[in-house]
């Protein structure tokens, strides 16, 4: 689920209402901020049973939080990128066999330092044969399918500069909605407007999750829940996918 900026007192408890509601085990939060905000999302998470928590340090730029009724250990900055290459864009957890990768990647080229790590070590997953996921914003997708104009019109508007390595992550994992829903489209993030009742035309589907060869067997659903968006508590709607992991998990529900 994408903050919008770090997320307010107002749209906080909303926001953890309507993902409780969902029933979700653990909470990706991309543009999350270590501030005051940070600190109430953090607080009210707990107080619903998400007392598993890790965050990157981000006080004033965007980074990941992610929160779970089970426990996992977490590594910020598992790619070990430096400080003028947005380290704060990823959070590893891992719940026994599972990892899990939140991600918030900054816009235009500056999450390919990301992408191409995030490439590498989905070629190391798959020949490991272990279970892993990426999930969170992307800020990225293809041309062709993730730009609502570009479905609408025919057209080809070039919006994605890192769609080439978008490309080449796809030919490793599969994105979870897309597998499931073939020939569909829904778009995630529209351009914020003040005007509740303006109907924009200019969505992107940039909120995803893809999951690697091993655990691709057990994905069960991949859902937007566009109620976010539409209650204005974010410019992003919430992505849900269900997973049916290995029987420690008692519950492998995720929100991004």
């Amino acid at each position: 689920m994408n903050l919008r900026a770090g997320g307010n007192a107002t749209t906080i408890p909303q926001i953890l209402r309507r993902s409780a509601h969902l029933d979700a085990a653990t909470l990706v939060f991309s543009e999350y901020r270590d501030n005051a905000a940070g600190a109430l999302l953090r607080g009210e998470a707990e107080r619903r049973g998400f007392s598993h928590q890790a965050f990157t340090p981000s006080r004033n730029g965007n980074g990941v939080l992610i929160v779970s009724e089970e426990r996992f250990a977490a590594v910020v900055n598992p790619f070990g990128l430096s400080d003028d290459e947005y380290p704060n864009a990823v959070l590893q957890a891992t719940f026994g066999s599972l990892h899990l990768y939140g991600l918030y990647l900054p816009g235009q080229d500056r999450k390919r330092p990301h992408l191409r790590c995030m490439i590498a070590a989905a070629a190391r997953y798959n020949e490991s044969g272990a279970q892993a996921l990426y999930m969170g914003d992307f800020n990225s997708g293809r041309n062709e399918t993730d730009i609502e104009v570009n479905v609408r019109s025919g057209r080809m508007r070039d919006e994605f500069s890192t769609a080439d390595l978008y490309d080449e992550l796809e030919s490793y994992w599969t994105e979870a909605w897309a597998y499931l829903h073939p020939g569909e489209y829904e778009f995630s993030w529209y351009p914020f407007r003040r005007d509740p009742d303006y109907v924009s035309r200019a969505g992107w589907r940039i909120d995803k999750a893809m999951l690697s060869a091993q655990l691709l067997p057990r994905l069960r659903s991949a859902e937007y829940d566009h109620v976010f968006r539409l209650d204005r508590l974010s410019d992003h709607s919430g992505l849900f996918i269900d997973l049916d992991v290995d029987a420690e998990r008692s519950d492998p529900n995720l929100s991004a």
